[in-house]
């Protein structure tokens, strides 16, 4: 049971550096248009101890976007921030500077 305690661990840990990756792409995204806002994630079900992906909410001055990714997509981008995340990220910026 420890082995399957272990991998738990590690899934989720890539899970969450991949929303650590994707909050920061955000981020960076947002200041070239002088917005500063919040970026929060929603765990979707659970499976295995891991979420079976997240909604990822950005709000600024007042307006909120939101998209919802799988768990491989997100973990994915625990390197680096691309394919179907960085075109959602693309397309919520654009919500929010529209």
């Amino acid at each position: 049971m420890v082995w399957g305690l272990v991998e738990d661990k590690q899934n989720r840990e890539e899970f969450d550096t991949g929303l650590a990756k994707i909050r920061h792409e955000i981020k960076s995204r947002l200041v070239p248009h002088g917005f500063f806002g919040s970026v929060t994630f929603v765990d979707l079900e659970l499976g295995d101890h891991v979420p079976t992906g997240s909604k990822i909410v950005v709000t600024v001055k007042g307006r909120t976007v939101e998209r919802s990714f799988s768990r491989q997509d997100i973990e994915g981008c625990r390197l680096r921030v691309g394919g179907v995340v960085l075109l959602g990220i693309i397309s919520m910026i654009d919500e929010l500077s529209a």
